[in-house]
């Protein structure tokens, strides 16, 4: 389950997470050019990628069908921009309060605030929602533009 992304923070944490998953039966699948984080910390790369991986595991956790333990994790470059997109299997319809994050703190109302804060220190943003099942927290993120 050891990824090789192209950055070695990023495999580090996608790692750790598989094999937590793999603990509470849960298959996580993950698409990520690493190479294109290497503008991030790794505190915020920790941040991002941790607090999204963490909320996703908790909520998949509670689903009493292993078959539909589900993540998906992408991280790409599109069009200047890093995404990071984190989607997990959510039955359960998650209600965004006005502030666009969950209402309540089952999907980490509270830790994706601080995901949100990072995302516009960068001059990006983030989004989340939940529809057909399925919850999604995304990150763009714009690549430093080169000297």
């Amino acid at each position: 389950a050891e990824s090789k992304t192209g950055n070695p923070v990023l495999d580090t944490l996608l790692t750790a997470k598989s094999m937590d998953c793999q603990e509470k039966q849960i298959q996580m699948t993950s698409v990520a050019d690493g190479r294109a984080l290497n503008f991030l910390t790794t505190r915020e790369i920790c941040t991002i990628v941790g607090t999204a991986l963490d909320n996703a595991i908790e909520s998949c956790a509670t689903e009493p069908d292993p078959e539909k333990r589900l993540i998906r994790t992408a991280v790409y470059v599109q069009n200047g921009f890093v995404m990071f997109r984190f989607e997990n299997y959510c039955a359960e319809p998650v209600e965004l309060g006005p502030d666009g994050l969950p209402a309540r703190s089952t999907h980490g109302g509270y830790d994706l605030k601080s995901l949100r804060a990072l995302a516009q220190q960068h001059g990006g943003s983030m989004t989340v929602h939940w529809e057909n099942q399925w919850f999604t927290v995304r990150i763009l993120l714009p690549l430093p533009k080169k000297a």
